[in-house]
Parts: C-alpha cells; structure tokens; sequence
C-alpha cells in the first residue's frame, strides 16, 4: 500500500518537473517578437532586444538586456524588467499588467492596459518616475553639443489605438539640473538650476510645451511652444517662447562677455528680458524682444 508521504513525493516532484520544463523551455523569443511587435506599432523606427526572459514566481515575466533602438542608435538600456499580470483582466477584454523597470540608476513603475492581441489594438501606459539620472540616459548622451546632469522624476501617460496616433503627456521635474555646452554661448559654459518642471504633450508630430519653468542661482525664468518633430532629430523645427531673469551670478558673467548695445545689462537684472527661439533643432534662431 502506498503512503499518503510517497503519494505527496510524487506529486511534488511533478509539479516541479513541470515547472523546471516550462523555465526551460519558456518561448522567450515569441515574447521578443510580441513586444517588438507593440513596439512597432507605437513607432516604425523603434526597435527592441530582449537578451532573455523567464517566467517568474509569483507568476509574472523577468527580462534582462533590454535595449530601445532607433535609427540612430541606443535610446535606452533598461537594467531589468519585471511584468506582473493583473490575474482578474486577463479573462476580459482589457488585459492589465504591473511592471518595473531600472533605468539609468532610477525606476520606472506603472501599469499597462492592453485590449486585443493585434500589435495595433489599444495600449494604455501610465509609468511613474523616480531617480533617474539624465547623464545617464543613451537618447540624451546621442548629441555630444551639450550634456545635461541630475536627477528625473515625474508621470508619463500613454495611450494608443487603433483608431489614433498615439500621445504621450507627462509631468517631469529634475533637482539640481546642471546643463552644460560643448561651445558656451555669451561666454557661458554650464547653468545651474535648483529646480526644473515640464509639462508637456506629444501627439507624434508634434510636441506642445505647456510650461518649462526654471529656476536657480543663476538664472530664473519660462518656455512655452512647440516643436515640429522631423527625422533627423536635428531637421524639427522650433517654435518656442519665453522669458528670463539672470540673478546676480549670472548678469555679472554677462555685463563682460555682452556685446555693448545688444541688451542694457542695468535693467536685466531686474526687468529679465523675453526672447523667441525658431530655426531647426540643428540651427535655432534666437532673437530677444
């Protein structure tokens, strides 16, 4: 007679039989394909690699290397992902997932909502961001004119279908951002800021810049516009707008690098000055008013 201890042997053994198989021969690929399909759909250019993925206990999906391409080269290397369904949606129509990422040495967590299994059906992403430093972002380090430093945190919203172009909006602020020029303009090669906020919305073409205000030990001060997004990076095209009021630090660089006549360096300080920004991404126009 067999006991009820070797009965419960064996089934623990094949419960982790089965378990170990479906580790092993998990079809990480066709879940590349799946998320490189998405991917494509959000925009044609982008790219993903996957190095691995492997289901996870509690139940869910790990992937390690994971690189966002464009055409012209990395625009993001997340250290880990980590996906964890929503067990209750994936019966309905709108399925919903937990995921965490790391990125540049800070976290992106969120959720994403996915109805259909077609690459084009809806995609709703809500992500939250902590810590993440900029000098460290691909994207960002692709245009060697200039490097920005500190640390990004804020809310990005995305939301695709089938019946619309996709839109992102987001909420983003950095603490003690540092923007430094490759070639410094008026004498000027780095500004400091104590805190920087954006608000902004991306249609696909264009980017709306609700507000960019910023403010620190050297200067203080808004942007609003938009920007007419064109491939190259460089060939969009700026309409932007805004003011500025150096502080002390500031306007006594300028009063020896400005050239006379150009602005009254007397009154900046204290009136600040309005100016536009047109031209491309690659050569801005900036007149002052």
């Amino acid at each position: 007679m067999v006991s009820i201890k070797t009965v419960f042997g064996y089934v623990m053994f094949a419960l982790a039989a089965i378990v170990g198989f479906l580790y092993l021969l998990f079809p990480g690929e066709a879940v590349s394909e799946y998320l490189n399909g998405r991917l494509a759909a959000v925009d044609p250019a982008l790219n993903l690699v996957v190095a691995a993925v492997r289901p996870t206990i509690p139940p869910g999906l790990a992937l390690s290397g994971v690189e966002v391409n464009g055409q012209a080269g990395r625009l993001a290397n997340f250290d880990s992902v980590r996906v964890l369904p929503d067990w209750n949606s994936l019966w309905g129509d709108e399925k919903r997932f937990r995921f965490r990422a790391g990125l540049a040495e800070g976290t992106v967590d969120g959720w994403a909502t996915l109805t259909g299994s077609d690459p084009s059906a809806k995609v709703q992403v809500e992500a939250d961001l902590s810590q993440i430093r900029l000098e460290l972002l691909d994207a960002l380090a692709m245009d060697e004119r200039f490097y920005l430093t500190g640390p990004l945190k804020g809310k990005l919203v995305y939301d695709h279908s089938a019946a619309a172009a996709g839109t992102t909006s987001g909420s983003l602020s950095v603490s003690g951002m540092r923007i430094g020029l490759e070639s410094p303009l008026l004498g000027i090669g780095e500004l400091v800021m104590d805190q920087t906020s954006a608000d902004f919305f991306f249609d696909g073409q264009t980017l709306r810049l609700k507000s960019l205000v910023f403010s620190g030990p050297m200067l203080d001060g808004k942007i609003s516009g938009s920007i007419q997004v064109r491939r190259p990076m460089e060939n969009s095209r700026l309409s932007l707008g805004g003011s500025a009021k150096p502080q002390p630090e500031l306007l006594a660089q300028l009063q020896e690098t400005v050239p006379q006549g150009m602005v009254n360096t007397r009154t900046l300080g204290t009136r600040g000055l309005n100016f536009r920004i047109g031209g491309t991404v690659g050569s801005p126009d900036v007149s002052l008013r």
